[in-house]
């Protein structure tokens, strides 16, 4: 793994250090808002999905529909479905947390880092996927209880969903272009 520092500088290791003075503070702080934002986000999942009279307002808004009275396997599938929406947010939060760790240990513009960025914008992505995919899903879950005819399929997309895909497809691109550049730069040194 190449450290493009060493090829455009007469002192690679003075520039990390440099560069790690300026940007760790930055590495740090981002590192916390993703671990943060993990447990955040299973503590909203969780507290959400324990607390029938939330779920029955939220969705019941949602779907313009009276859900009082949902059963607890229905609480209980809700919950699986956003568990499992977690789990890829999560899996996004670590690649943060290892993407800002190589920063912090001087891998900035490295193959590995180029990995971790493109990890980002894939679990992103499926989590974000996975969320619009089981609206319907989720719909249908805290509405079986109700009487036939008044059970919901319901499907919405807003335009924070598109905003999102295209900030984490962004991190893909920059994933694809940072990776030619190291592979550029690993070339490079062979050469020299």
């Amino acid at each position: 793994m190449t450290d493009a520092f060493s090829l455009s500088s007469p002192g690679p290791v003075a520039d990390q250090a440099a560069l790690r003075r300026r940007i760790g503070w930055m590495c740090h702080l981002i590192r916390l808002a993703a671990a943060v934002y993990a447990v955040w986000i299973l503590f909203q999942v969780v507290t959400h999905w324990t607390n029938p009279a939330s779920v029955a307002r939220g969705y019941g808004a949602w779907l313009k529909t009276d859900l009082s009275g949902m059963m607890p396997w229905q609480l209980m599938a809700g919950f699986a479905v956003h568990l499992g929406i977690w789990c890829f947010a999560a899996a996004a939060c670590y690649s943060v947390w290892k993407l800002f760790s190589g920063y912090l240990a001087g891998r900035i513009f490295t193959l590995d880092a180029t990995l971790w960025l493109r990890r980002i914008g894939l679990f992103g992505l499926a989590a974000e996927g996975l969320d619009l995919l089981t609206r319907p899903l989720t719909a249908i879950i805290v509405s079986a209880h109700l009487p036939e005819g008044f059970r919901t399929v319901a499907f919405f997309g807003n335009p924070m969903d598109l905003l999102i895909v295209l900030f984490l497809g962004g991190f893909i691109a920059l994933a694809e272009i940072f990776r030619a550049a190291a592979e550029i730069a690993a070339d490079h040194e062979q050469i020299v």
